[in-house]
């Protein structure tokens, strides 16, 4: 942003409004230098916790501070008022400018600082049946995520649906009662590519009385933030949505606002990644012998779902010694091979689709036409979704081979 329009902006604020931006900014600024001063005492992982929380919220109080003068003053634009004929697109009347301007996150997830975080992924029937959620059946992934304080204190809450492929599509709701100023601070406008700012970014809309900020246009993701007395929301859209699937959303939590206290952190699922997992037992039967091949174990990791193996991920090297695949150093030479090899316990319908069978239906002419084209096979053995990426056919071939 160019430094006389800031100037500009600034010098038509209202005093009152210089004061509470300069008082939350001393606030950060002590803010920081208290988690900077309980280092010593409290360790790394308390810096990274205030700093996570500080910086974006100052950062986003000067975005806001120009963003507020161009909403509110500089453009005067009209807050709209809704009625029941609004459409979708009616919320972001303001934001189609055509200008294909570089636009800030209303709300970035960084402003969200939390210590513990659970899944209800596999609520949703529950959910739906219940009412909390509405039932979107042409969406077949579904993720519910729960982010707690440290005593344990709901911070947010999100769903989200996916479709993949021609009809892709990201929607999200994330609501809370924590971190309002994160809400109302991060109103933030597009930028030209000179930093300059781009009017006309930001709708305003008031309903019942609440006011809901849209933010992106029918190209970009898009967002509708409000505030009500059940606490903040923001739904949002990715740039394949259209601004009615966003609104559509909107009217169903405005109808059904989320009720925070079914969602304690002990009814979560506990998710947690163990580096180095190179041979967990619930997976030992579904791993080759790669060393028999000439194969040299690398980097593992396994997935813990409520402390069992839910889903791993093995790099096995050939063509270098085991101390280079230690150390990464095998990089550098061009005569190594690598299988990626993946199990998993929970595929989506995503991911079966994929499948070429099961490992007795495999045939040579099928894995190597399909490490050929795409680099990766995925089949079924047993209970177990094998996913395998490679360049290297006919090992790969040789191993299952002797698998089955």
């Amino acid at each position: 942003m160019r430094p006389e329009i800031l100037s500009d902006a600034l010098s038509l604020l209202p005093e009152d409004m210089i004061e509470e931006t300069a008082r939350l900014r001393q606030k950060t600024a002590a803010t920081s230098s208290d988690a900077d001063a309980s280092v010593s005492k409290t360790g790394s992982k308390h810096r990274f916790r205030y700093l996570k929380y500080a910086v974006p919220i100052a950062a986003c109080l000067c975005i806001a501070t120009a963003g507020w003068y161009l909403i509110y003053g500089g453009s005067q634009r009209q807050v709209l008022m809704w009625n029941e004929s609004f459409s979708g697109s009616d919320y972001f009347s303001y934001n189609d400018s055509g200008d294909g301007g570089e636009t800030v996150s209303s709300l970035d997830d960084s402003a969200i600082y939390y210590d513990e975080e659970r899944y209800f992924s596999g609520w949703r029937q529950k959910l739906e049946e219940e009412g909390v959620i509405p039932v979107m059946a042409d969406y077949p992934l579904f993720d519910c995520r729960g982010c707690y304080d440290e005593d344990g204190t709901l911070i947010s809450l999100s769903f989200s649906w996916h479709q993949r492929g021609d009809n892709y599509s990201d929607l999200s709701v994330t609501a809370g009662y924590e971190e309002v100023p994160a809400i109302e601070d991060c109103i933030a406008v597009p930028l030209d590519e000179n930093g300059n700012i781009i009017p006309d970014a930001v709708t305003v809309t008031e309903r019942d009385g609440i006011r809901i900020t849209a933010k992106g246009s029918s190209s970009q993701s898009k967002t509708l933030t409000f505030e009500s007395a059940d606490g903040w929301y923001q739904i949002s859209g990715s740039w394949n949505d259209d601004y009615d699937a966003v609104a559509a959303l909107l009217d169903w939590f405005w109808e059904h606002p989320a009720d925070f206290s079914e969602f304690g952190m002990d009814k979560g699922d506990v998710y947690e990644t163990v580096w180095d997992g190179s041979d967990p037992e619930a997976f030992e039967a579904y791993i080759p012998d790669f060393e028999s091949f000439g194969y040299v174990t690398g980097e593992c990791v396994s997935i813990l779902k409520n402390g069992e193996p839910c889903s791993f991920e093995g790099h096995y090297i050939a063509g270098a010694d085991k101390a280079s695949v230690l150390d990464g150093s095998y990089l550098e030479n061009d005569d190594w091979q690598e299988i990626h090899w993946c199990i998993d316990t929970e595929p989506d319908v995503y991911a079966l689709e994929e499948v070429s069978g099961t490992l007795r239906q495999l045939t040579e002419q099928t894995v190597t036409g399909e490490i050929q084209s795409d680099g990766n096979i995925a089949f079924m053995w047993d209970n177990m979704y094998i996913k395998v990426y490679t360049r290297e056919a006919d090992d790969l071939w040789e191993i299952l081979h002797e698998l089955s």
